[in-house]
C-alpha cells in the first residue's frame, strides 16, 4: 500500500501486536484490536503505528523467530469474530477468565489454547468450510501456502520437531507437496484456513485504520529461521553450512550467533530475487511502510561456521580476502601463513594460557605436530567451539581452551589460498611471536584489505535493496545499527530508504566523551526514536548505573542538574526535544508516552522492556500494557499532552532537508 504524499513532519508510536489489552482479546493483542488502538491514535493526532513482525513463530514467543516468512500467525486471532465461535462461548469465556487478567503474556499457553479452538471450530464446520469457494480462491491466490500446510502439518504430526529430525519428507519436491495436499485434505484445509481467517482478520483491521488516516508500518526481517516452511520447501535459496550473526561490539566481546541461515545470493537473482518479491507482495497487503530489519546485512551478513557457537569467528560474507600471491609477495612463507591460522604451540606456551593443568590437559586434546614432537595442536575432533564448550570440564578450563583456539591471525576459510583475518587479530598472542618487520607487514596489508570492502559492499548493497526499494509502493525504513560501512548512508539516500536514529546511541563515539548529536543534524529521511524494542524504555534508561545522566540532560538542552527520577513533566521537556529532531519521523514506543502520565508511570521500568538481546526466556516477548486500548480512548489527559507534542511537530517548517 503506498504511503501518500507527506508535506508535514510525521509522529507514530511503535507497539508489539502482543502487547495490547482489550475488552475482546484473551490474554494477548489480536489483529483486531488494532482498530480500537488506531482511534486512540487519532486522538492523540499520530501520523503512524509501527508493528514488530507478526509472522507465524508456532510454540516460540519471539516475533523475529518466524518458521514462515509469508504465513500470518494465528495466535492474534480473535475467536469471536470467527464464524461457528458461538458454539464455544463457555469454552472462550473461561479462556478469557484465566489469560486477561494477567500482567505478562502466557504465550505458549494462549497459543496452544488458541490453535485448539480453532481446530475445534474448524471440525465443526468441515463440511462447509472444503467446499469455501473463498477460502479456495484464497490457496490459488497465494502460492506460498501448499507449501507451509504442508510443513505445518507434518512439524505437528512429528511433535514439533525440526524438518531435519523427520523421518520423511525432509527433502520436498514440489510433486511431494501436492500429494501431501491431495493425501491429507483435512489437515492441510485446517492450517490454509487458519491463514484465510488470520488475513482477513488483519485486512479488515488496516482497512479501518486506513479509513482513519492512520497507517501501518511493518517489520521485515532479514532472515528466516532454517526450521521453517521456507527453508524446508526452498533449500536451494539458503546456506546451511553457516550461520548469520553479528561481530564483536562493545556489547558482546564474542559476538553474536543468531543461528539463522545464509542467503544464497546468486542462487536467488538467478531466479530474478522471486522469493524477496513475492515476499514483500505479502507484506504490501498490510502496510504502508516497513522497517528492513538489520539492513546491514544486505552490504555485508556477519557469517559463522556451522560448528562454532558464538559470532567471534565469523568473516563478511562478501568481503575481498587476501590471497596467497599478495602476502607472498609480501615476504610470507606458505609455513608462516599455516601457523598465523592454525598456531602451534610449545609446552610453555600452552601454560600461559593452560597453568597448571597444561600437562592433563595436553595428553587430552591436544597432539604434536608431525616430525615435531615438542609442537601441540589441538586434536581434529576437537577443533571446533561446539566441541570445546560441550566438554565435561569445569568452565574455567573451556575458558582458557577457547582462549587457545581464538589465537589467530586468520580464521579458517576451506581455500588455502584465501585468507580472511580474525576479528581480534590485533591483539592475539601469535601476532607478537612473528619478528617486528611481519608484525608491521601484516598490519599494513590487513588494515589495506579492511579499507578495500566499501567498494563492493556498496555495490552488493545497491543491487539487492534495489529490489526492495523498488518492487513495492510502500515506503522503506531500514535498521542500520552496529559496524556501520560507511558506505550505508550514501546508498540508504541514493535510493530514498530512510534511516533510524535511536537518541541514546546516536552518538559521535569517535570524539572525546562521545557526545550525542545534535536533533538538528539527524538526517531528514530518518526515523528518530528514543527506545526500541531491545533497550530499556526511557525510565529504565535514567536508571542504568552506566547512563550520564548530566551529558544527557545538557544534550537534552534543559536548565539545571538532571533529576534522580523522571516525572512526567520532565519526560514531557525530553520528548519535545525528541520531537524538534530533523527527522522525517519520530515514532516513540508507547512505554515512553506512557511514561507522560502519572498513573501509567507507576508501572515499574524494569516491567517495561520487552527484550534483552542475548538472553532467552525470562520475560522477554511477555510486555503488556497496563490499560486496554479502550481505557486509553478515554484517557483525555495523557492525550492532550501526546498531541501538543505532535501538534508542534507537525507545525515547524520543513524547510531543511
Amino acid at each position: 500500500m503506498r504511503y501518500g504524499d507527506i508535506s508535514t513532519f510525521q509522529s507514530g508510536v511503535a507497539i508489539p501486536l502482543f502487547s495490547l489489552r482489550s475488552k475482546s482479546g484473551v490474554g494477548i493483542g489480536e489483529y483486531l484490536d488494532l482498530i480500537p488502538f488506531a482511534k486512540w491514535c487519532k486522538l492523540c493526532d499520530f501520523n503512524i503505528i509501527q508493528l514488530l513482525p507478526v509472522n507465524d513463530t508456532g510454540a516460540e514467543a519471539s516475533p523475529y523467530s518466524a518458521r514462515s516468512a509469508f504465513a500470518l500467525n494465528p495466535v492474534f486471532i480473535n475467536i469471536q469474530a470467527v464464524s461457528g465461535s458461538s458454539e464455544f462461548e463457555d469454552e472462550i469465556e473461561q479462556a478469557k477468565d484465566e489469560f486477561d487478567n494477567q500482567e505478562r503474556i502466557d504465550y505458549y499457553k494462549i497459543s496452544t489454547w488458541k490453535r485448539n479452538i480453532l481446530k475445534k471450530i474448524f471440525n465443526n464446520r468441515y463440511d462447509q468450510l472444503k467446499k469455501d469457494k473463498e477460502l479456495q480462491k484464497w490457496i490459488d491466490a497465494n502460492a506460498w501456502a501448499k507449501g507451509y500446510c504442508a510443513y505445518a502439518m507434518l512439524k505437528a504430526q512429528n511433535n514439533e520437531s525440526s524438518w531435519k529430525d523427520w523421518k520423511k519428507y525432509q527433502n520436498p519436491t514440489s510433486e511431494d507437496i501436492e500429494k501431501l495436499w491431495s493425501k491429507n485434505q483435512k489437515e492441510m484445509l485446517y492450517q490454509a484456513w487458519m491463514q484465510f481467517i488470520a488475513e482477513m482478520q488483519f485486512t479488515a483491521a488496516v482497512n479501518e485504520i486506513s479509513k482513519l488516516g492512520i497507517h501501518i508500518k511493518g517489520d521485515i526481517p532479514i532472515l528466516i529461521n532454517e526450521d521453517s516452511a521456507d527453508v524446508w520447501a526452498n533449500r536451494n535459496y539458503f546456506s546451511l553450512d553457516d550461520r548469520a550473526g553479528a561481530p564483536p561490539d562493545m556489547f558482546s566481546y564474542s559476538g553474536q550467533n543468531w543461528g539463522f541461515p545464509t542467503y544464497r545470493w546468486d542462487v536467488l537473482e538467478k531466479d530474478g530475487f522471486r522469493w524477496w518479491k513475492d515476499r514483500l507482495a505479502q507484506a504490501s497487503k498490510f502496510y504502508h511502510a516497513y522497517r528492513i530489519d538489520h539492513v546491514l546485512g544486505f552490504f555485508r551478513i556477519w557469517s559463522i561456521p556451522q560448528r562454532e557457537v558464538t559470532g567471534i569467528l565469523g568473516r563478511f560474507n562478501p568481503c575481498i580476502p587476501l590471497t596467497w600471491d599478495l602476502l607472498h609477495s609480501a615476504g610470507f612463507s606458505r609455513e608462516t601463513l599455516e601457523y598465523l591460522r592454525r598456531p602451534n604451540y610449545s609446552v610453555d606456551q600452552l601454560r600461559e594460557f593452560l597453568g597448571d593443568e597444561t600437562e592433563n590437559i595436553i595428553s587430552v586434546y591436544f597432539e604434536s605436530l608431525p616430525n615435531e614432537a615438542t609442537r601441540f595442536v589441538f586434536k581434529p575432533e576437537f577443533y571446533n567451539e561446539r566441541a570445546i564448550t560441550s566438554l565435561d570440564e569445569p568452565q574455567n578450563v573451556k575458558d582458557a581452551l577457547l582462549k587457545v583456539y581464538w589465537n589467530r591471525i586468520f580464521i579458517p576459510a576451506g581455500d588455502e589460498n584465501t585468507f580472511y583475518p580474525f576479528w581480534y587479530w590485533y591483539n592475539q598472542p601469535v601476532l607478537a611471536t612473528l619478528p617486528q618487520n611481519e608484525q608491521e607487514t601484516l598490519k599494513r596489508l590487513i588494515h589495506e584489505n579492511e579499507a578495500a570492502q566499501e567498494g563492493l559492499w556498496e555495490q552488493n548493497a545497491t543491487k539487492l535493496l534495489s529490489v526492495l526499494a523498488n518492487e513495492t509502493d510502500m515506503l522503506v525504513c531500514a535498521e542500520d545499527l552496529g559496524a556501520v560501512p560507511h558506505c550505508v548512508p550514501v546508498v540508504l539516500k541514493k535510493l530514498n530508504i530512510l534511516s533510524l536514529r535511536i537518541e541514546r546511541w546516536a552518538r559521535n563515539w569517535d570524539a572525546p566523551y562521545s557526545p550525542y548529536y545534535d536533533m538538528a543534524e539527524y538526517p531528514r529521511l530518518s526515523v528518530c526514536t528514543t527506545s526500541c524494542h531491545d533497550t530499556s524504555s526511557l525510565r529504565g534508561l535514567w536508571t542504568e548505573p552506566d547512563f550520564d545522566r548530566d551529558l544527557y540532560w545538557s544534550h537534552a538542552q534543559l536548565s539545571g542538574t538532571a533529576p534522580e527520577t523522571l516525572t512526567p513533566p520532565v519526560v514531557r521537556d525530553i520528548l519535545a526535544h525528541v520531537f524538534s529532531s530533523n527527522s522525517l519521523f519520530c515514532i516513540l514506543p508507547v512505554q515512553d508516552y506512557f511514561a507522560l502520565s502519572s498513573t501509567l508511570s507507576e508501572v515499574p521500568a524494569e516491567e517495561e522492556r520487552v527484550n534483552i538481546p542475548g538472553t532467552v526466556g525470562g520475560k522477554n516477548w511477555t510486555y503488556r500494557i497496563p490499560v486496554t486500548v479502550e481505557e486509553l480512548e478515554s484517557n483525555n489527559s495523557l492525550n492532550s499532552e501526546i498531541r501538543k507534542l505532535v501538534d508542534t511537530r507537525r507545525r515547524r517548517p520543513m524547510w531543511k532537508i
